[in-house]
């Protein structure tokens, strides 16, 4: 049996090295921040002596390795120093992670592997033993990719970054101070770079945070250790900028085969106006292109939407916590409640970096710009998030619903996330959930592209206090792999309520790579001789069919679709008045592709197929049941779909809610919508519901234990 060794370290991983470089080399590509220098350097000066190496063996190589600690009874976490923004976790197989349990000594519940970079493999996705996981969003870490060279990548900065940079270079001539850029690389002089980095940093606000590299003690050796220790094999280089003859900014880099990273970063805040960080970091960005051609800069760091514009990749850093099974999920819940108060900010650092205001709204239009701003980026997801969905949503569904609500984030003035909510009243409480309904295929909290879990709480614990007593929270339908959804499921835990995940329904979706001919030529050859066999015969019969977009055939096109819904096997509306006027919004954007087929002048078949933003939506469709022989509706499906191909050039055309057989048909891949439940432990309905949820839980896992023992076959572990 294959089993992790656990061996205690004493402030270094000593003649492990080796393996560990090796091992980083495989699944990291050889990240500084993993190399066995970085990690020795933590643990000779931040190590107590109770960290333990992890090493996963097969066929006697190295398989996974991490520097793990024990955090109380049953609990263990990465061994996770302040300077590293990285843990020290090597496991690329997520499966692997939970056999963790079985070999880490004593009682072992719950396992937090912390700032998981996800490019490193996904610890996040649940292994086949019926682990319990919980993943948050810690960090937005940024990476350029130094490919070509700087001309055509700053080419390809946004409009704005070029400007602002252009602008500062002119002040800097206007006032006409001398600059100079000095870089530090050997060995010898690094020191002094990393005690005048020091002097600088105090002097800011990470001095007054008390989180900046000054003075003598134990951080500023550890950066000198690292910086000496880089800089005898791979490179370690310190930056400085220098105007009027005195320091402006610095910053420490190190470097590892092709990737570099931004150790630290600070700059002079007197000098603010001129951004002396800015200015370097483009001189630093500029000389990597030469001396690391094909590389890539890591800056490990948490991107503001400023540092972003400077990035050709980003990537959520993850904490990632594996559960022994759901009696442990539930302790870390449980003391948040009887402790009656949430949990810090996923990123603490936000605390003391911004400020942060809540706002409410009750319809799109009385969304100020930068607020419409945000939901128009956001749209880029799905039309069910864009404020053409949710005017026509609230117009035509909730006109005079007092629970609708729009609550967003400001942090520092600006708009950073939105939680579209509607609030209910039932007889033990009130009922906060996603502000959809069955039209949804798909909804998401809206953040800013930098934004994370702390930008989602402030609004969790505003609805909470606005419509106390809150019972419980749901949202639904939602894409289960994004970064809202981690999000919100982190701030509902840090709002210490027992969060459950539930799933709603599968969801058949194309990639498109081909022209519409070659897609067809792909399809199963029943599906092809059907379109062939019934085109001819329905044209031969009198047969038409059109798409509209919009324009003086569209209220005729609305008619024709309620015609034939009319006489479908569907059952009426509900909400009459959604589906016309969703039609009617879509055109005016430019969306709609209304398909229409008639029979002489009698429509028997319609389509409401939506594409927006490279994607198409097939959004609703229905045939007259008495003229199903002549498959208008696969007839139908056919134009479109070669109008979405061809003509629109969409990258991918999403059947959207349900798992119907004939969807497989025109369909390449199938991904699943879930949701989130939340119970409030400080009601007693929200008790009772957590109660009633966990005891429901139990019971469908026995069930599914059960089943395949009392059919005669052996007992598969819940996934």
């Amino acid at each position: 049996m294959k089993r992790w060794t656990v061996l205690r370290l004493k402030r270094s991983l000593a003649e492990h090295a080796a393996a560990w470089d090796t091992l980083n080399a495989s699944i990291c590509g050889g990240h500084p921040m993993l190399d066995s220098r970085f990690v020795n350097s933590l643990l000779q000066h931040f190590g107590n002596g109770a960290e333990y190496l992890c090493t996963y063996h097969m066929g006697g190589k190295p398989l996974a390795m991490c520097v793990l600690r024990r955090r109380g009874l049953a609990f263990w976490t990465s061994f996770l120093p302040a300077q590293a923004q990285i843990g020290s976790t090597l496991i690329a197989q997520p499966e692997l992670a939970a056999l963790l349990f079985r070999d880490l000594p004593g009682l072992v519940g719950q396992i937090d592997f912390l700032c998981h970079d996800p490019n490193h493999g996904d610890l996040s996705i649940p292994d086949n033993r019926g682990r319990q996981r919980e993943s948050t969003d810690h960090a937005l870490t940024i990476n350029i990719r130094l490919d070509g060279d700087f001309a055509q990548y700053w080419a390809a900065r946004p409009k704005k970054l070029v400007q602002n940079m252009a602008r500062y270079q002119r002040r800097i001539n206007a006032e006409q101070r001398p600059v100079e850029v000095v870089v530090i690389a050997a060995q010898a002089e690094l020191a002094t770079a990393v005690r005048r980095y020091g002097e600088l940093e105090s002097a800011g606000w990470k001095g007054k945070a008390g989180t900046a590299l000054g003075g003598g003690g134990q951080q500023r050796q550890f950066y000198m250790d690292v910086m000496r220790n880089f800089a005898a094999q791979d490179g370690a280089a310190a930056y400085e900028l220098w105007i009027d003859g005195r320091l402006a900014a610095s910053r420490l880099t190190i470097t590892r085969g092709s990737i570099m990273v931004m150790l630290k970063t600070t700059y002079d805040e007197t000098l603010a106006h001129l951004a002396p960080g800015r200015l370097l970091l483009r001189n630093v960005v500029s000389a990597a292109f030469e001396q690391l051609p094909g590389g890539r800069i890591e800056f490990c760091t948490d991107a503001d939407a400023d540092l972003l514009a400077w990035s050709t990749g980003e990537r959520w850093v993850q904490h990632v916590t594996v559960y022994r099974n759901s009696l442990f999920h539930g302790l870390p819940v449980l003391r948040r409640a009887m402790a009656n108060s949430p949990l810090p900010n996923a990123n603490p650092s936000t605390q003391y970096r911004v400020q942060q205001t809540v706002e409410v709204y009750r319809h799109p239009r009385e969304f100020p710009g930068d607020v419409q701003r945000l939901f128009a980026a956001t749209e880029e997801l799905g039309v069910d998030s864009s404020l053409t969905w949710y005017s026509n949503l609230v117009d035509t569904v909730y006109p005079d619903h007092p629970g609708v609500h729009f609550y967003v984030t400001r942090q520092t003035g600006r708009p950073v996330a939105a939680l579209p909510v509607l609030v209910t009243q039932a007889r033990s409480g009130n009922q906060a959930s996603s502000l959809s309904n069955f039209y949804t295929a798909l909804y998401t909290p809206v953040l800013a592209r930098d934004a994370g879990s702390d930008a989602l709480l402030p609004l969790v614990l505003a609805v909470s206090s606005a419509h106390a007593p809150v019972t419980s929270f749901r949202f639904a339908p939602m894409d289960p792999d994004s970064h809202a959804y981690r999000c919100l499921a982190a701030a509902l835990r840090a709002a210490s309520m027992p969060t459950f995940h539930f799933y709603g329904f599968g969801n058949w979706y194309l990639q498109v790579s081909t022209d519409w001919t070659a897609y067809l030529a792909g399809r199963d050859g029943k599906l092809r001789n059907t379109i062939k066999r019934t085109s001819k015969k329905f044209a031969a019969d009198g047969g038409s069919v059109e798409i509209v977009q919009g324009g003086p055939e569209l209220e005729r096109a609305i008619a024709a679709f309620e015609q034939v819904y009319a006489a479908s096997w569907k059952t009426p509306e509900p909400f009459p008045l959604f589906i016309p006027g969703l039609i009617r919004s879509c055109a005016q954007r430019g969306w709609l592709r209304l398909g229409i087929a008639r029979l002489g002048d009698l429509p028997i078949a319609a389509q409401i197929w939506i594409v927006a933003n490279g994607k198409a939506d097939i959004y609703k469709l229905a045939y007259d049941e008495r003229h199903k022989t002549y498959a208008a509706g696969t007839i139908l499906s056919a134009l479109l779909m070669q109008q979405a191909i061809d003509k629109d050039k969409v990258r991918e055309v999403d059947y959207l809610i349900g798992d119907d057989p004939y969807k497989q048909s025109w369909m390449s891949n199938r991904r699943e919508r879930w949701g989130l439940i939340a119970y409030n432990s400080r009601t007693i309905a929200g008790v009772a519901g957590w109660c009633i949820e966990v005891l429901g839980r139990m019971v469908q896992l026995l069930k599914a234990k059960l089943r395949p023992v009392a059919s005669g076959q052996t007992a598969a572990k819940a996934p």
